[in-house]
């Protein structure tokens, strides 16, 4: 009786499963330790989106002026100032926005330059901010459609 020495090996042996199932473990446990940083880093790009956009409605809210000089209750460009307030938290866990709006008459003719920066603090308690710079130009509103006009 002659016996065939050479067999071929079929499928994988304890040592190779148990080292396939050590390299899984530790790559979720790596995921799951980087979670909760990756949900930090979400929930402050969305704080910052959200203060970025309070800060361009305070902008656009200044642009809506119909009137150079002020009369009456309707928005003015002279009745453009500096000025800070707040936004209140909401029930979903919003933080505390406070904005604050700088004014410079002098900065360029004709023209109001405005700073608008709005401060919070993150979940962990860091100050965080955003800030936006533009120019408002001092032209009467009523002119605005001149430009249509064929000449």
């Amino acid at each position: 009786m002659h016996c065939n020495v050479s067999r071929r090996q079929r499928g994988f042996t304890l040592v190779e499963v148990l080292v396939a199932f050590l390299v899984m473990t530790l790559g979720l446990l790596a995921v799951i330790r980087l979670q909760p940083e990756l949900r930090q880093h979400a929930e402050l790009a969305r704080q910052r989106s959200e203060a970025t956009r309070l800060a361009q409605q305070d902008i656009e809210g200044l642009r809506g002026f119909v009137q150079i000089g002020i009369a009456g209750s309707a928005p003015a460009y002279d009745a453009i100032a500096t000025a800070s307030y707040a936004i209140e938290p909401d029930a979903l866990g919003s933080p505390r926005y406070a904005i604050e709006r700088r004014v410079d008459a002098g900065a360029v003719p004709n023209a109001r330059a405005i700073d608008v920066t709005v401060r919070w603090l993150d979940r962990t308690g860091e100050p965080q901010q955003v800030a936006l710079a533009t120019l408002i130009a001092g032209s009467d509103p009523a002119l605005a459609a001149a430009r249509l006009l064929p000449r």
